[in-house]
């Protein structure tokens, strides 16, 4: 006598094992992309640390430019006031 069900109420071996084997699985690829993103904040980490190294570095070297700029400037302002007085 079936009630129009199609699905039995045994549960077999292989059954058993599919779902241990899903279960552990999903562990496994959770665990896989914690481990990446860990990974990936470490190397975020990392390069924003660079990158503001860079920055300074470059920002240092600005001032340098100018600084030595400014020097030139007021030489030639120099010359050229004493070339003028002559």
């Amino acid at each position: 006598m079936s009630n129009g069900s199609q699905f039995g109420k045994s549960l077999s071996v292989g059954h058993i094992v599919a779902t241990i084997g899903l279960i552990i699985g999903g562990f496994t690829f959770i665990y896989d992309l914690r481990e990446s993103v860990a990974i990936q904040e470490f190397q975020l980490t990392s390069l924003e640390d660079r990158m503001g190294r860079i920055a300074e570095r470059k920002y240092d070297q600005f001032g340098e430019i100018m600084h030595r700029f400014n020097v030139l400037e007021e030489k030639l302002d120099a010359l050229v006031l004493s070339a003028h007085a002559n």
